[in-house]
């Protein structure tokens, strides 16, 4: 299983103060990196998601045994279309107003016939009209398995969300944002990424560090280390690869009318 997430820190002023713990999502060990952020996606029960889905499932969320609980969905439109197989298997939900300060909406992380590609999951997107829920779309490879909660000036909610993947060699860590009201896929919502690797001509490890926020949560920051990096090879093919990266990057964004913007980019102050 995946670590449960540890207490993380609000900053005031980008001075550390304690920040309180939320039931994590449990999802498998992270295999190459430790996760930064104080996720607010918890696991959803088979109970809670009866009543999540309604809507979108025909028929209860039932468990079976050696595989995580599922449903079968209902006929709907095309804004569902990338569950192919009618199956949906709910793993976990974060809640907030992303459609609107006023919205009462939920969504829930989760897979369906996803490949590698598609980032082995995807997202269901809720929205409560009266008394029950409504679903408004399912899109693929946008995971929100580790997520936190960041209000706009709008008072509208969107996500600030990390993950980690893996192919070709490389460990990768990504850092990005969701809004659920202009959804775009990992490349144009990217913040922050680690890449771990050895080939023929070098090998890198990178690891993000020190995700703090300033005490209005109106700016945060974050570190990615170089922590190794040698070149293997002076094969003339090495020749043109990228050289080291600074020893510390130091990132840092703000929350603007239209979403998570970044502030800067430069080399960490040595300590």
């Amino acid at each position: 299983m995946r670590h449960s997430l540890k207490p993380h820190a609000l900053v005031v002023g980008f001075l550390l103060v304690p920040f309180a713990t939320i039931e994590a999502l449990n999802l498998g060990e992270w295999r190459y990196y430790s996760p930064i952020l104080s996720t607010q996606t918890r696991a959803l029960a088979p109970e809670e998601a009866d009543g999540l889905l309604t809507g979108f499932c025909e028929s209860p969320v039932r468990t079976v045994q050696g595989v995580d609980p599922a449903c079968t969905t209902r006929r709907l439109d095309q804004r569902f279309s990338d569950i192919v197989d009618r199956t949906f298997h709910p793993k976990g939900v974060i809640f907030g107003h992303f459609l609107g300060a006023e919205s009462d909406d939920a969504a829930v992380s989760g897979w369906s016939a996803e490949t590698h590609p598609y980032r082995w999951g995807g997202t269901l997107l809720l929205s409560r009209r009266g008394a029950g829920w409504v679903p408004i779309w399912y899109r693929s490879a946008l995971i929100i398995d580790s997520c936190e909660r960041v209000a706009l000036p709008d008072r509208r909610d969107v996500l600030l969300c990390e993950d980690e993947d893996s192919g070709m060699g490389h460990a990768l860590y990504y850092l990005y944002a969701v809004d659920f009201e202009h959804p775009s896929d990992l490349e144009h919502s990217l913040l922050a990424k680690a890449d771990s690797f050895k080939d023929d001509c070098v090998s890198q490890k990178q690891l993000p560090k020190g995700l703090r926020w300033r005490a209005d949560r109106q700016e945060f920051s974050v570190e990615i280390d170089t922590t190794e990096w040698s070149r293997l090879s002076t094969e003339p093919y090495c020749a043109n690869y990228a050289q080291r990266r600074p020893d510390s990057l130091f990132l840092a964004f703000a929350v603007t009318p239209d979403g998570l913007s970044r502030l800067k980019s430069e080399p960490a102050a040595k300590q």
